[in-house]
């Protein structure tokens, strides 16, 4: 210990590991903040992950990086709170900006092709899946939100609630997603009045369905 001790290096690049919130990996070893900044996967992969794994993730990341400039994002959505999703219709691709994935800096980029399960909740309730023919079940869910706004009696209590929307995905580092979209009653019901959010969200959702069925997609 002291002056003498060995500094711990990056099992990955070899550079010294200090700071905080740094990522931890399968052999208990702990990555540098250059390469735990570049991390985007599911939690449960760095359980197991190696030092090898990692480094085939930071090379998928820059190829992840050189597609989505390469791309024409022409189908923006921004509404929903915390996520926002880009779509380029012709080349048959979307991306995902959302805190749970850790990807604001290098947005995750996948093919429709990729997309092979959709899920969406109500708090813990699914309300619809790529399964359930017809519109997205969003326009019920909200509404049973209607009633649950009437009966605050306190304005200075916030009431929140939250979607869940889950995606599988044929990604070795991001098999299953689960993006959390939180919000408050108060804008979706209150006397802030009614946001876009919803309308939006149920496209994002129609727009998943449609790709994983293979159906003509409206992105509007």
């Amino acid at each position: 210990m002291g002056l003498f001790a060995k500094k711990e290096l990056c099992p990955v690049c070899g550079g010294e590991v200090k700071g905080l919130f740094l990522t931890k990996i399968g052999d208990k070893k702990t990555l540098c903040k250059n390469c735990s900044k570049q991390i985007s996967m599911n939690k449960g992969l760095l359980k197991t992950a190696t030092p090898e794994f990692i480094q085939e993730h930071l090379d998928d990341r820059k190829k992840n990086a050189e597609k989505y400039s390469a791309l024409r994002w022409d189908v923006l959505y921004t509404d929903v709170p915390g996520l926002k999703v880009g779509v380029d219709p012709v080349a048959g691709f979307f991306y995902l900006v959302h805190d749970d994935l850790h990807d604001n800096d290098n947005p995750l980029v996948f093919s429709f092709e990729q997309l092979t399960g959709y899920e969406l909740y109500r708090s813990t309730k699914k309300v619809d899946d790529a399964d359930t023919p017809g519109a997205t079940a969003l326009e019920s869910a909200l509404s049973a939100l209607s009633g649950m706004a009437n009966i605050i009696k306190n304005d200075n209590e916030m009431k929140y609630d939250y979607f869940k929307l889950k995606l599988t995905i044929s990604d070795p580092y991001w098999p299953q997603l689960e993006i959390k979209i939180d919000f408050d009653l108060d804008k979706l019901y209150g006397r802030n009045g009614y946001i876009a959010f919803d309308r939006q969200l149920n496209t994002i959702c129609q727009m998943f369905k449609h790709i994983i069925r293979k159906e003509p997609v409206n992105y509007y």
